[in-house]
């Protein structure tokens, strides 16, 4: 058989086993892998990417580019800036081939959103040969009184061009509405100036840093995203906010700060339809750390109330609700309110409890992330039977996200996320 058929028999339990033992240097699973790598990168295998997943299942996504990277780095010592920047439909292809190989079928596309941000203003930026890049930690783009001179939107640079061609070529080869990533206004201030330097003039220059976070909307963000609209009409953008989140910056912080030029990006009528923030994380005061259906023990000191971070999230999300490993609020909450205000559940599951270097207890973490996933999918089963709708066509808004998916992501648990999430659509529909 060709690679086609083959393909089409190894996506799953054997594609994970496949991609475990090359990542495990076993060159008998690279030599076979590479013939697949070849095969896709040619455009062979275009028909057999293309998934098409049960529309009222719930379905497990997540964003491999960096397992990705990972696979080709230790296949053919493919460097980082090679694998982002050198070829989009390339790295459209690679990141499905990775995802079906993984039994995967949601398909998305992540970028190095942060990085790729920093980088199209000018940020000197690290590109290490196995790992995503960053910008240089030493030569911050920006000063507190020196950014108003900072370039602009440039439509014409690599990084921006490369972030829509890959958007277009997603999309055509997915068969679905693209998603793209791009740093929220909050994100990028920090990429470019420092994080640590950005939390503490939070606190001594507040007015400084909401003119440069305006600056940013203004000059950055909303032409970038008003060009990709132009450009690929159906596409969908997030605006991804880590260091924005309540668990760094604090919730107070987090709402006068990251959430206000987000609001002001969505009202936008060029382009605002189309945008939105999912990945704010901590509805609680740093330092808190819990996860799963935990009961929500109620509001610390200095916290806001579940209900003023909810309305935060649904004002950057209006399309869904999602709750995040690092969010203290019980899923059965987050059920709840999904329920309430009428929107579709949207649940992740943390990279580290798939990190095969921080699992002590294989069995025990297999057992769990099965349960784990079976209890998420019957959750978002409920909402939907609750608000009277089946699962969107996108690509994203709606079932379980595992955070990050790399390297060191052991496959076997990724397997135990998905054959528990199967275990429930299969129970919902003999019931």
């Amino acid at each position: 058989m060709g690679p086609r058929e083959d393909f089409t028999n190894l996506c799953g339990k054997q594609g994970r086993s496949l991609l475990g033992d090359h990542l495990n240097r076993d060159p008998d699973a690279t030599q076979r892998l590479g013939v697949f790598i070849e095969a896709a990168c040619d455009g062979m295998l275009d028909r057999e990417l293309r998934a098409e997943p049960q529309v009222d299942d719930v379905h497990v996504t997540t964003s491999a580019h960096l397992m990705a990277l990972a696979v080709m780095n230790r296949y053919n010592e493919m460097t980082s800036a090679d694998f982002y920047k050198g070829d989009p439909l390339r790295y459209v292809r690679l990141n499905f081939l990775i995802q079906r190989l993984l039994g995967i079928e949601r398909l998305t596309v992540g970028t190095p959103v942060y990085a790729f941000g920093a980088e199209s203003l000018g940020q000197l930026m690290m590109y290490p040969d196995d790992q995503a890049p960053g910008s240089d930690p030493g030569s911050p783009l920006v000063a507190i009184d020196g950014w108003r001179d900072m370039p602009g939107y440039n439509p014409d640079h690599p990084v921006t061009r490369i972030v829509r061609e890959t958007a277009v070529l997603a999309g055509e080869l997915a068969g679905t509405e693209p998603l793209v990533h791009l740093p929220a206004p909050y994100s990028l201030a920090a990429e470019i100036f420092g994080q640590e330097h950005l939390i503490n003039a939070l606190n001594t220059e507040p007015d400084t840093v909401r003119d440069l976070l305006a600056h940013l909307t203004e000059v950055v963000l909303a032409p970038w995203c008003e060009d990709l609209v132009k450009s690929v009409p159906d596409v969908w953008l997030e605006l991804s906010d880590a260091s924005g989140s309540p668990m760094f910056i604090g919730p107070h912080n987090c709402l006068s700060f990251a959430v206000e030029p987000v609001r002001r990006l969505i009202e936008r009528p060029s382009c605002g339809e189309r945008v939105f923030v999912a990945n704010y994380r901590g509805d609680s005061p740093p330092g808190t750390t819990t996860r799963g259906r935990r009961r929500n023990t109620g509001p610390r000191r200095g916290a806001l109330t579940f209900d003023e971070i909810l309305a935060a999230k649904i004002v950057c999300c209006p399309f869904f609700i999602t709750r995040l490993e690092a969010d203290a609020a019980s899923e059965d909450t987050y059920a709840a309110a999904a329920i309430q205000n009428g929107l579709p559940l949207y649940l992740g599951i943390g990279a580290v409890r798939l990190d095969k270097n921080s699992v002590p207890d294989q069995a025990a973490a297999l057992k769990d992330l099965y349960d784990t996933a079976f209890e998420q999918a019957s959750l978002i089963h409920t909402v939907r039977a609750g608000i009277g709708s089946s699962a969107e066509a996108r690509s994203w808004p709606g079932d379980i996200y595992i955070e990050d998916t790399n390297g060191e992501t052991d496959v076997d648990l990724l397997a135990a996320v998905l054959e528990g999430c199967a275990a429930a659509n299969a129970t919902l529909a003999q019931s």
